[in-house]
């Protein structure tokens, strides 16, 4: 397996001083082949982190069936359910912009073994679990993993473009995008064989070893250390001041003004599908669970062939073209799914929808890293971060909610309009933003 090495270019500021660009983080049609002479499966780091990342996400889909079996034994209240998924979401939003300030200032590759150990430790409190009195043990163990995710997934992202050739950026994000939705596919399949043949608390020891399998993958990645530029943004005294400076950034940043809003539009409509696609497909096709679980297989097939084809279209169309059409073809996606007439057209959608969705979400998420310098994206994509889990829990609740007065079919109509007309939207709002990047990276010489 060849090894490569990502040397940083300097950092370019806009005049003004408003907007820092990575040059290194987008290719250049220029640059048609590079991408395929080194694949993405050929870059040793990368490969390591993705593969320690789908386990350890495969493990968590354990962790929550083992959970929901553990509770639904011990308590028949809907309230139990409640609250682990409040302690999930509290944490990430209280501590996630404190995360992005931590991957700024420390080695992101350390940051990330310790909160992988961390969590492998609190899964494990989950098995003092025995009555319904000890339920907030898991509560507080379920608390406690989230905070500590919100340190792990912005020095994560962040390393991204340190440890893949800026050609293959895109790719690099459309697998990571990928491998979430992925895991939502093996990861029940596997919970439910553990759970069924040694109970749950087999589950929670293999979720607890999946986080120490990619605490030892990311150790053997060579992550290069953090660049702390001279562009101002470099670490202050405080967390307080630090987190000032990475809100300060965005809000001074006109492009990742445009970007951000697009990357929480982007969860939307596959939040939708989601979480109603089980009464949707029962009522217009009667079919049951194992439809249910074909369908979510057919969008793992989607999010696998958008990873694999993101990086080909990048060489062909601009990055805003390829975020606008792949969310208007989400849309017709969702529409189409919406209107099955049979369950094999229910397939090709969801096929489609994840494909797309994988392209969109890949697509921002490298412009985001090449509109922020080393030195601050960690904050930046703790932003992003919010952005994405304030969108998807936006989305299931207003779908959960209006579903109930207006019909799963009107709902998905109305996720999938939204969805085309963000599309449209990001056509003409991020032209300038795409070609201001191709420009500086032209004049990079990259």
């Amino acid at each position: 397996m060849k090894e490569s090495t990502v040397t940083p270019l300097p950092t370019p500021v806009e005049k003004g001083g408003s907007e820092p660009l990575t040059a290194s983080a987008l290719p250049r049609r220029s640059s048609i082949g590079l991408g395929l002479a080194k694949p993405l499966l050929e870059q040793r780091d990368f490969m390591l982190l993705w593969g320690g990342q789908l386990l350890s996400q495969i493990g968590d889909q354990c962790l929550l069936i083992a959970a929901v079996t553990l509770i639904t034994q011990l308590s028949p209240s809907p309230l139990a359910l409640l609250i682990p998924a409040l302690s999930l979401a509290f944490p990430q939003i209280l501590f996630g912009l404190v995360g992005g300030v931590i991957a700024d200032r420390m080695d992101r590759k350390w940051v990330m073994i310790a909160s992988d150990l961390l969590r492998a430790l609190l899964v494990l409190a989950a098995l003092l679990v025995r009555t319904a009195d000890d339920l907030w043990i898991l509560y507080l163990a379920a608390a406690g993993m989230a905070m500590v995710g919100a340190f792990f997934y912005p020095a994560r992202n962040a390393s991204i473009p340190n440890i893949v050739p800026g050609n293959l950026l895109l790719a690099a994000n459309g697998m990571i995008q990928g491998s979430y939705i992925l895991a939502l596919i093996l990861g029940p399949m596997f919970a439910g064989s553990i759970v069924e043949l040694w109970g749950w608390p087999a589950a929670i020891i293999f979720d607890s070893a999946t986080f120490v399998i990619s605490a030892a993958t990311i150790w053997l990645i060579r992550i290069p250390p953090l660049r702390n530029g001279d562009s101002g943004l470099a670490p202050s005294r405080t967390l307080w001041q630090d987190m000032r400076v990475g809100l300060r950034f965005i809000y001074r940043s006109p492009s990742l003004r445009r970007v951000l809003p697009v990357t929480g539009v982007a969860t939307l409509g596959i939040g939708a599908v989601v979480l109603l696609a089980i009464p949707h497909l029962k009522l217009q096709l009667g079919a049951g669970g194992l439809e249910y679980g074909g369908a979510m297989s057919a969008l793992g097939v989607g999010s696998i062939l958008g990873g694999l084809v993101a990086a080909r279209l990048s060489h062909r169309f601009s990055l805003h073209l390829l975020v606008g059409w792949m969310l208007i073809l989400s849309g017709g996606a969702i529409v189409g799914f919406a209107y099955a007439p049979n369950y094999l057209v229910v397939l090709f959608s969801v096929v489609a929808l994840g494909m797309c969705i994988v392209i969109a979400r890949g697509a921002l998420d490298t412009m985001v890293q090449a509109l922020s310098p080393d030195e601050v994206r960690g904050r930046v994509q703790s932003a992003v971060a919010l952005i994405v889990a304030a969108g998807t829990a936006l989305a299931e609740g207003l779908s959960a909610f209006l579903g109930h007065f207006l019909g799963v079919q009107i709902i998905f109509v109305a996720a999938g309009l939204v969805t085309a007309a963000a599309g449209f939207a990001t056509i003409y709002a991020l032209r300038e933003v795409a070609l201001r990047i191709r420009m500086r990276i032209s004049d990079t010489g990259f």
